[in-house]
């Protein structure tokens, strides 16, 4: 039997919460309630630890920024040829 929360419940309460500040809470409640009844997630592979990154992440002042360049920059140095851009077909 599965937990309450599992991966897509999950997601679509994270998806109603529509500041980043209320995210940040949501995230906070649901870290506390995993350390006090992991029951209710059993059946996800969701832990303390990824709670702590996502609420790391959106307590920044532009969440995924870093992330999200990093990810460009390493496209760009994979499908390019020495650092020019190539489109690919």
């Amino acid at each position: 039997m599965e937990g309450i929360y599992n991966k897509e419940n999950l997601f679509a309460e994270f998806k109603m919460q529509k500041t980043k500040a209320k995210k940040i809470k949501f995230l906070q409640e649901m870290k506390e309630l995993k350390r006090t009844q992991p029951h209710l997630f059993r059946g996800t592979k969701v832990t303390i630890k990824n709670f702590d990154n996502l609420i790391e992440e959106w307590s920044k002042p532009y969440p995924w920024a870093e992330i999200n360049r990093a990810i460009r920059a390493k496209q760009k140095e994979i499908y390019s040829a020495d650092g020019e851009d190539l489109k690919l077909k």
